[in-house]
């Protein structure tokens, strides 16, 4: 019985050895090339401890207070053709989103830089790597315009918001809100 399997065993090993010849085992020729290839999709964040922030104090008539804020975002974004930052004022009022919107009868407050004289006003800034235009106090823009960009790709890079207000004697009692909303994209306008 022993006899008859090392016969197969051998007559197995022989089949092997003909049917596949130790040359089909190794390339032919002087070279290979092995080529690898990965695709990587586009991909921007914008990420803040939070998605909405809400700012308050209670003020006087005549105060000037700048130093609402601020948040802190950071951007990420892999695309090699660059990246932008959109903000625009987004606040309830259908006619004049840019206004801080009385809760009660107040007079709505219109944003400006006035920090003083007869007219309220409030304002926002945006400073960080890439911002631009809007990093002293401006008027929060009615449409959505570049507060910052780069021209390639950015990792960690930072972004802080700040908000002014300034109060005129005048201005009625009352609660008043402002909403800017921030939208990142690609690649650089």
């Amino acid at each position: 019985m022993t006899k008859s399997k090392v016969i197969a065993g051998l007559s197995v090993a022989a089949l092997a050895a003909v049917a596949f010849p130790a040359a089909s085992f190794a390339a032919t020729g002087t070279t290979v090339t092995d080529t690898v290839q990965v695709t990587l999709d586009s991909a921007c964040t914008i990420t803040s401890s939070q998605a909405a922030n809400t700012y308050s104090d209670t003020m006087t008539n005549g105060q000037l207070k700048s130093d609402f804020g601020s948040t802190e975002m950071t951007v990420n974004c892999n695309d090699a053709a660059g990246w932008h930052m959109t903000a625009v004022g987004s606040g309830a009022d259908a006619s004049d989103k840019t206004a801080m919107n009385a809760t009660g009868s107040g007079t709505d407050i219109a944003t400006g830089t006035a920090t003083s004289g007869a007219t309220s006003n409030w304002a926002m800034k945006v400073t960080g790597t890439g911002a631009t235009g809007f990093t002293t106090f401006a008027a929060v823009p009615a449409s959505a315009t570049n507060v910052a960009s780069g021209t390639g790709a950015v990792s960690g890079g930072t972004l802080s918001t700040m908000y002014q207000v300034f109060i005129s004697a005048t201005q009625e009692s009352d609660t008043y809100t402002g909403q800017v909303t921030y939208t990142l994209a690609h690649p650089a306008a």
